[in-house]
């Protein structure tokens, strides 16, 4: 009994064949390349915007169930502190009606400071009602009302829009609030 032995099976691929896939796979990673970084910041500027909303549906809710005007501040000069917002979900004394002011020290739990993460910055435009400059840094302040007086509950001061800009592409997204006080997102600019 003779057997015969193979010596010619292949296990695997062979050298060109690898490089061929390896090229065919870069080939595409660098197409799709320009395509993945918009997304990536575009997806950054959406959760920076939803954090913003978050923080102005919070403050409009605590508003309401405290029946206390609360504020927003938002930075708006100079162009190197365009990067935090200030809230307050409690006034600083609400039996004399005193707001906290971006002077003041936040506490974390009825003065919130936040900082916009990803490099993105408010844009140009300045939002809501001009409150001043404090610490050399220019301010304004959305407003939620109560409902005392002549205003309904959860009013803001202003319909407007938040601009905000992705430091290193340009890149823009919007937070716009209606008059009952919604905020909505969007990535085009809303009409004036």
């Amino acid at each position: 009994m003779r057997y015969q032995i193979k010596w010619d099976v292949r296990n695997g691929f062979t050298l060109i064949e690898t490089l061929v896939v390896v090229a065919i796979v870069l080939t595409l990673s660098a197409v799709a390349m320009p395509s993945l970084k918009h997304l990536i910041v575009s997806e950054r500027l959406q959760s920076v915007s939803y954090g913003i909303v978050q923080d102005m549906r919070e403050v409009r809710e605590d508003a309401i169930l405290y029946q206390q005007n609360l504020r927003m501040y938002f930075c708006v000069d100079p162009r190197s502190a365009r990067n935090f917002y200030m809230f307050e979900t409690f006034q600083k004394d609400p039996l004399n009606g005193t707001h906290y002011t971006p002077g003041d020290v936040p506490d974390g739990r009825h003065f919130v400071k936040r900082t916009l993460k990803y490099n993105v910055f408010f844009g140009p435009h300045h939002p809501f009602q001009e409150f001043g400059w404090i610490n050399g840094k220019q301010y304004y302040y959305l407003e939620f009302f109560s409902g005392a007086g002549n205003h309904f509950r959860g009013e803001p001061n202003a319909m407007d829009h938040i601009t905000l800009v992705d430091k290193k592409s340009g890149l823009k997204y919007f937070v716009i609030l209606n008059m009952v006080g919604r905020a909505r997102l969007s990535g085009t600019e809303p009409a004036p």
